[in-house]
């Protein structure tokens, strides 16, 4: 494995409350946007972008089961031309983007800065099973907004997500967000309730109480509902890749590459897009590969 974070600082709490009618989850992820951000060495736009798609990955993967994984893929016409997010059951998350020439950005008025596009979800239970795509238009840019569309339109259920970063001088300062769903047998009052809370992430200040902690986010969130904390877990940055991995990537390629490659005998360098990690392949072992495609 190229890279494991554990943050100490970052983690996801999931909560229900007493009837039963609606669980939420808040996350918050500025340490591990911030080594996500120098891993990959970002500039501001592209660690803002990657945070916001790392939070809204891991609140779709926060209810997954063990064994299951989520990716989004965000292909829009703003600052990023696309982002792609891994997250699991375990609060793993792995994940890049690719910034725009910002000559080729096209926002309408009252566009946010994902623009306009497609936003797609794929679930997969285990390695050998048929995942699940769920794919919905990227109608207003802002990624929270989006993903409230998707879980009405793919997963018909009543949901409000808030997702807030802020970067100052290269550094994320602020990374969270939250969802709150609506359970089987929620009364109208409870979609009520979800529907108001769909802008209450920007109704209290930056600096205070209620965002020391994603318990304490949760407080303010849901405010007269009492409810019990189902669950606590730190969040993990990691991406499994290796030389081995990187090699049989190689082989992918075919042989006639293979060859192209070899004529220009250096050594061909593979970086991985998750973690912008490099593997290099010596001619050697490239004619090695190459033998191998014979056999």
């Amino acid at each position: 494995m190229s890279i494991e974070y554990i943050s100490k600082e970052d983690k996801w709490v999931k909560c229900i409350n007493t009837s039963g009618t609606i669980r939420a989850v808040a996350i918050s992820a500025a340490d591990i946007s911030n080594k996500m951000s120098e891993q990959h060495g970002s500039n501001e736009i592209a660690t803002k972008a990657l945070s916001e798609a790392t939070i809204a990955t891991l609140l779709l993967s926060s209810y997954c089961k063990t064994g299951e994984k989520v990716n989004l893929n965000i292909k829009g016409s703003g600052w990023c031309s696309h982002g792609i997010v891994d997250a699991n059951a375990d609060a793993v998350v792995r994940g890049y983007v690719i910034e725009r020439d910002p000559k080729e950005i096209q926002l309408a008025k009252g566009v946010g800065p994902w623009g306009i596009g497609l936003l797609s979800v794929l679930r997969t239970k285990h390695e050998q099973s048929q995942p699940y795509i769920g794919t919905v238009p990227l109608l207003t840019g802002h990624l929270a907004k989006d993903l409230t569309f998707y879980w009405l339109q793919s997963e018909q259920v009543q949901s409000a997500v808030g997702i807030d970063v802020r970067v100052e001088n290269g550094k994320v300062i602020l990374a969270e967000g939250f969802l709150i769903q609506a359970m089987p047998g929620a009364t109208d009052a409870d979609i009520q309730f979800i529907e108001e809370h769909l802008k209450k992430l920007h109704q209290f200040d930056s600096k205070s109480d209620q965002r020391k902690s994603p318990i304490n986010l949760l407080s303010f969130l849901l405010e007269n509902q009492t409810f019990s904390v189902l669950e606590e877990k730190q969040l993990t940055y990691a991406c499994p890749c290796s030389f081995e991995r990187a090699k049989r990537s190689m082989v992918l390629v075919g042989s006639d590459e293979l060859k192209s490659m070899l004529t220009e005998n250096k050594d061909i360098e593979v970086l991985c897009d998750f973690c912008s990690e490099k593997y290099k392949f010596a001619p050697k072992i490239i004619q090695e590969l190459i033998n191998q495609e014979k056999k």
